[in-house]
């Protein structure tokens, strides 16, 4: 064998077993296929959350751009674009579409969708019927992914109304270790003239299960079951604490000699909160609060003073109705009821030191009508502040009419409060 017919065989074997190594990389087993498949759907909720998190209005400049940083940056937990410099056609100007349009950087798509994008306080991009097409090969394995686009705000820059438009992203999958990685490389308006259900550049996929034949379970991501990302929505449950101050106040027909006066107490416990969903401007409350309360009476001809300390277990249950629909800000009005557990009574007299006992003189039970109103302030992505100013009316009589007071007529006596408070909840 001469040495030219000697480096033609060898130069002939290494384009041989070349062709056969590339042609084995482009085989996968339908296990890869529905991971790649599976995870591929994924990527595109996860841009669905990363869109309504940008356009949040509750969302702050940081934590956005922190956000948008994080989507293209590989050592992120949330990284979803393969870099900073993968091109999407811009859908976010009205009117755009696949003949009309223009390219633009993720990091500039995102921080315009962040800039002219008018924000909302609950998910207002949509992106739904995502179909996935067959895993291919070129230079690296890909799917195509089509889904509906659908924008329910309205971009600042312009007065035409968004409507729903197909898109495509190509989507990257590299094996890293014994799982798939997918990654975004491009964001495109879809052309129907080319299908995702074209053969072009499918890989060969090598059947691994015995009962292909047989009707298998959807292994795809839904809507709902991917753990997002990145979350937009205001948390619907919270619970915290409240301390605060409670000015009450007896009502009733008291002698001549007699004049009654306020008492000023404390208020302390926790409250629940429920914001509404589907009804964003109702809310529902419910507070556990221990709350201090009574009132003085003055004895006119000798001047004494005693105090009357009444303390009791609260649990008023009422709705909030939310002036404004603004996360970060909503002034409320409240409207409820309160029943009130008497856990002492005591009373104390100006001339003396020691004060009385007087529990077995009042009602174990008094009722109070709720009226209110308060500020709900967003204290970070989470949690919540409140300021809340309200007034318990008194429905009953809280005097033990077993006895006889000297000092009421006809001893009847209802008891109302203001109360003003500060809460700090945190949401579940």
């Amino acid at each position: 064998m001469t040495i030219f017919s000697r480096s033609a065989y060898f130069s002939f074997a290494f384009i041989l077993i070349s062709l056969t190594w590339i042609h084995a990389q482009t085989k996968l087993t339908d296990k890869d296929v529905q991971e790649i498949q599976s995870k591929a759907k994924g990527n595109i909720t996860e841009l669905e959350n990363l869109m309504n998190f940008v356009t949040f209005n509750a969302a702050s400049t940081t934590e956005i751009q922190s956000v948008i940083e994080r989507s293209y940056t590989a050592s992120s937990n949330n990284h979803l674009f393969f870099n900073r410099k993968v091109v999407i056609e811009d859908d976010l100007t009205p009117g755009f579409n696949k003949d009309n349009t223009k390219d633009l950087e993720t990091d500039k798509y995102l921080n315009t969708l962040d800039v002219y994008y008018e924000k909302t306080s609950e998910p207002s991009i949509h992106l739904t019927n995502v179909q996935v097409s067959n895993v291919k090969k070129k230079d690296y394995l890909y799917v195509k992914v089509v889904f509906d686009s659908k924008f329910d705000s309205k971009f600042k820059k312009s007065s035409v109304a968004y409507t729903t438009k197909q898109r495509m992203a190509v989507i990257r999958a590299d094996k890293i270790g014994y799982s798939w990685q997918t990654r975004i490389i491009g964001i495109t308006f879809y052309d129907p003239f080319k299908p995702i259900t074209s053969t072009e550049n499918d890989v060969v996929v090598i059947n691994t299960n015995p009962y292909a034949d047989e009707k298998q379970p959807d292994l795809s991501y839904e809507k709902g079951e991917i753990k997002p990302a990145y979350t937009t929505e205001q948390r619907p449950f919270n619970i915290g604490v409240k301390v605060g101050v409670a000015s009450s106040v007896w009502v009733g027909d008291v002698g001549n000699n007699y004049e009654l006066g306020g008492r000023l107490g404390g208020v302390a416990g926790i409250y629940m909160r429920y914001y509404g969903k589907r009804y964003s401007h109702i809310g529902l409350g419910m507070d556990m609060l221990y709350v201090a309360k009574g009132a003085t009476v003055t004895t006119q001809t000798s001047g004494i003073k005693t105090d009357f300390q009444l303390n009791y277990v609260e649990v008023p249950v009422f709705v909030n109705i939310f002036i404004l629909g603004k996360d970060r800000f909503k002034p409320y009005i409240n409207l409820g009821y309160a029943p009130a557990f008497l856990l002492s009574a005591s009373s104390k007299r100006s001339n003396a030191s020691e004060s009385l006992d007087q529990t077995d003189y009042f009602q174990s039970y008094d009722g109070n009508v709720i009226l209110g109103l308060g500020f709900d302030f967003k204290a970070s992505r989470r949690n919540r502040m409140t300021v809340d100013m309200r007034f318990d009316l008194g429905t009953s009589n809280i005097l033990n009419t077993k006895y006889r007071f000297l000092f009421v007529n006809d001893n009847q006596i209802s008891q109302g409060a203001f109360s003003l408070s500060v809460g700090y909840a945190f949401g579940l």
